[in-house]
């Protein structure tokens, strides 16, 4: 029931019913309650749905930014892996060239014992020891092809006489030998001991050698092939050690084939057996068994030449 002034609730329940009546100001202020709670309601809903829709986008920010990290993560992981694939490479590598430099010491302190080198200090650097010993075996190896040196015969089978005074097994007379006689089935191969020119090559008369090879060396050394076979040269022709210079044969004054092997200096005959002897493993001996050769200036005119021909291949002379 309701007044124009007043407003009746009625609530009813099993005990029977109730009867509230209420001005209408207070009902002006219930309606404002009831709006404020629907207002309140609705900026609730509001406000879950914005924190619904954050916390969305919060997840999707948080998802985003674990999927770089794991993204990241597994990168840095192989970057990792790679680092420590390059580092077990590198350390083999380093272990590998430690090895090869040991082995490296090892075969320069071989060549500088076969060269004759001096014992070097530790400090000094491994291209230097190179450089000095590449210098000393070129030396040396110019002076084993231009000077004569080793077995004139390709097939060894023995010396029926040597260097000195003997009895002449034709003539019977004691005479001083210029040479050295190897023995050998006729035909077998005589090879040149040294790089020359050939200043003779053919029959020589009134000698003795028969079919006589003169081989002109450098520094003012000759070498001497007598009682040849065949020859297998002409006069002007450069040989190098080793070329084949005939067959052994026993022309001339002979018993037999042989041949008939001198080494001259200057119009000086030599003792052919340090010579024959003369390697790179037994290269000072020849110095001290062969005199009046001037094996001192000889030998710097060859080191000048090796290093006028290194100046002229070093990198600095380069234009």
């Amino acid at each position: 029931m309701a007044s124009r002034h007043h407003f009746t609730i009625t609530i009813t329940d099993i005990h029977g019913s109730k009867h509230y009546s209420f001005g209408h100001v207070v009902k002006r202020y219930l309606w404002v309650v009831v709006l404020a709670i629907i207002a309140v309601i609705l900026f609730s809903f509001a406000t879950v749905w914005w924190l619904n829709k954050s916390l969305d986008e919060l997840e999707q920010i948080r998802h985003d930014a674990e999927s770089s990290f794991l993204t990241a993560l597994e990168f840095k992981r192989k970057e990792y892996r790679s680092l420590v694939a390059e580092k077990s490479a590198l350390i083999y590598e380093l272990e590998l060239k430690a090895q090869q430099i040991g082995f490296l010491d090892q075969t320069l302190q071989g060549l500088e014992d076969l060269i004759g080198g001096e014992p070097r200090e530790d400090a000094v650097a491994i291209e230097d020891r190179v450089k000095l010993v590449q210098m000393t075996t070129l030396e040396k190896q110019i002076m084993l092809e231009r000077i004569p040196n080793g077995r004139p015969v390709a097939i060894f089978q023995g010396v029926s006489s040597g260097f000195g005074w003997r009895t002449h097994p034709v003539r019977g007379t004691r005479e001083f030998h210029n040479g050295i006689d190897y023995r050998g089935k006729q035909g077998d191969p005589i090879i040149a001991t040294a790089d020359g020119v050939v200043e003779f090559a053919g029959y020589n008369r009134g000698s003795g050698y028969g079919n006589l090879v003169i081989v002109s060396h450098d520094f003012g050394f000759k070498t001497f092939y007598g009682h040849m076979h065949t020859i297998n040269v002409r006069t002007g022709d450069f040989i190098k050690k080793g070329d084949l210079l005939g067959g052994i044969g026993s022309t001339g004054v002979s018993t037999g084939p042989h041949l008939h092997y001198e080494v001259n200096f200057v119009q000086r005959k030599l003792n052919p057996a340090p010579f024959v002897q003369w390697s790179m493993e037994e290269y000072e001996k020849i110095f001290e068994s062969i005199e009046g050769v001037p094996w001192g200036s000889l030998s710097q005119a060859i080191r000048n030449q090796v290093e006028m021909v290194e100046r002229q291949l070093s990198p600095k002379a380069a234009p």
